[in-house]
């Protein structure tokens, strides 16, 4: 019986060559996040709440609650 090699996964290109250096920069996030300790009553223990901002509009986009 003879085994069968995985196929290799293609990386596939963009359109655009420079995306990546010109929308993220080199590593650098598109947000700016903040964050936020407080003291959850039903819980019964502190929390971190993390808020992720958009760097134009200077929106909340998303969250995160460190448990």
């Amino acid at each position: 019986m003879k085994i069968k090699e995985k196929p290799r996964k293609k990386r596939w290109k963009t359109k655009d060559p420079t995306w990546e250096t010109q929308t993220y920069g080199s590593g650098k996030t598109p947000f700016e996040i903040e964050w936020l300790k407080y003291y959850n009553p039903v819980e019964g223990r502190d929390q971190i709440l993390f808020l992720y901002k958009d760097k134009k509009t200077k929106g909340i986009c998303k969250y995160r609650i460190l448990r």
